[in-house]
């Protein structure tokens, strides 16, 4: 079994030359501690895709690079280190969802009329929120059950101190029927749960052989693994591909959840993408966002299930652990990658 890992992208590692050198006007260092990837990132967007859902992530900015090498080297720690867990639920806003900081909040519920937005010690009183305070269409991109609270299975977000406008959420409704972790007899016939996983071999360096598995279940004709076409190999793509891969096998009229040990790929189309979508497809930065050819392609697959009144949903899963649906996807993605390039 291959393990999966995402090399940093356009940042520098920890052990780089500790030569100050100062940052070009509006230029940050952005200095990941712990995350999928420490090291020295050029923009928030590389150091979000390291840090967002990794469990007890610290980050930070900087002006200088020797500042944001001093705080990864722990001369420097973080003011809320010491402080409990902080879940910043964006009910109303720019891209509504759950984040980690308040620096990550802000830009979400600036310059928004009748913003919704709170800040909770648990995950579980975030979703319930949302679920009072936002649409059915927010609810459901988010994964958050309209009927009833579900447990959720992802990592834990970086504690932080910070305070914000407070928002009175209404008491959770009382429950219609089962919650999403655990349907109904009839519900679950009619749900299709589809694993996904992607693989790439070196990667991040030249060379590097990615590849996709898409895992229906024991015997399914329809399992699949394929390698990743095109350029650039990654695992990210590879993870997106396979997102899509079930959307387009998977029948339009029947209820879908993906299962995916991506929060990554989770989060550009159940969040970010809806906002690049508004911001035509740029970045924080200004730059064009990465693999949005893919996240448009999940978005519109969507798009279509919305049309026939299925729905789409997303579940993530703790990658090489217990699931055994992510075992045999993952085996799948591993052997795509070793599949000859797509002509």
């Amino acid at each position: 079994m291959v393990k999966k890992r995402n090399a940093p992208s356009g940042g520098f590692g920890a052990g780089s030359s500790s030569k100050m050198r100062k940052a070009a006007k509006g230029t940050k260092f952005y200095a990941v501690k712990t995350g999928r990837e420490p090291g020295i990132y050029l923009n928030y967007e590389a150091c979000q895709a390291q840090t967002t859902g990794f469990p007890g992530a610290q980050f930070k900015s900087f002006l200088t690079r020797e500042d944001a090498q001093a705080y990864i080297a722990g001369n420097e720690t973080p003011s809320a280190a010491d402080g409990p867990p902080r879940f910043y639920a964006v009910a109303v806003g720019h891209v509504p969802g759950i984040y980690a900081t308040w620096d990550e909040t802000q830009p979400q519920v600036t310059d928004v009329t009748g913003p919704k937005h709170k800040r909770f010690k648990t995950q579980e009183e975030a979703e319930n929120f949302i679920r009072d305070n936002a649409s059915p269409e927010t609810c459901r991109r988010l994964g958050i059950s309209l009927e009833k609270p579900q447990e959720y299975t992802g990592a834990a977000f970086e504690p932080v101190e910070a305070s914000t406008k407070k928002v009175k959420a209404e008491p959770t409704p009382a429950p219609k029927a089962a919650p999403r972790a655990e349907p109904s007899r009839e519900e679950s016939e009619n749900l299709l749960k589809i694993w996904t996983d992607g693989s790439s071999l070196a990667n991040g360096q030249a060379g590097s052989r990615a590849g996709l598995g898409v895992y229906f279940g024991p015997n399914d004709k329809r399992n699949l693994a394929e390698r990743l076409p095109g350029e650039p190999q990654t695992n990210q793509r590879a993870e997106l591909m396979a997102i899509l891969r079930a959307l387009e096998i998977a029948p339009s009229t029947q209820d879908v959840q993906i299962v995916s040990d991506s929060q990554y790929s989770i989060k550009c189309v159940t969040q970010w993408g809806l906002g690049w979508e508004k911001n035509g497809w740029k970045n924080a930065a200004g730059g064009e966002v990465k693999n949005q050819d893919l996240v448009r392609g999940v978005l519109a697959r969507i798009k279509e299930r919305d049309a026939a009144r299925s729905k789409t949903s997303f579940q993530w899963v703790k990658g090489h652990a217990s699931d055994y649906g992510n075992h045999r996807a993952d085996d799948l993605a591993n052997e795509g990658a070793r599949k000859s390039p797509v002509a």
